[in-house]
């Protein structure tokens, strides 16, 4: 079986595969060396995250989030949940086709989610995990 990868942009690096040997090992690389506070930050805009949402998404407070949101990188956690939120959210317009459809559905509290909207899932690695097998089941048409 033939494993294809994708090529997805991880915030300040050139263009990565997703999957392969190299894929989650510079994921886990970029984590290490820190996210500007600054991705972090064009992010939120991109999905139309309030700077509270993004904060605990990034799990840190919300004074810490404005701190570093201008010109400082954030710590190893902060920075792979958002590049693993960048993952998401361009699976998510691979989805929709459309980046607006995709912010919407974030905020639309979804029955197979237990009531729960997928954006209030996003805050652990957990949830960001069943938020992107919800989106390839969309994608390849499975009935959620």
């Amino acid at each position: 079986m033939e494993v294809r990868s994708k090529i997805t942009r991880i915030p300040g690096t050139a263009t990565a595969p997703q999957t392969g040997k190299s894929g989650p090992y510079k994921l886990i690389e970029r984590a290490r060396e820190g996210v500007w506070g600054k991705d972090a930050d064009d992010l939120a805009a991109r999905l139309g995250l309030t700077d509270q949402e993004m904060a605990k998404i990034l799990a840190i407070s919300l004074r810490t989030y404005h701190r570093r949101k201008s010109d400082e990188k954030l710590g190893l956690v902060a920075s792979e949940r958002i590049l693993l939120l960048h993952r998401l959210a361009e699976h998510g317009k691979e989805v929709f086709e459309d980046e607006g459809k995709f912010n919407r559905w974030l905020r639309r509290p979804l029955q197979i989610l237990g009531g729960n909207s997928p954006l209030d899932l996003l805050d652990t690695s957990t949830g960001m995990g069943m938020v992107d097998t919800l989106l390839g089941r969309l994608e390849y048409g499975i009935h959620s």
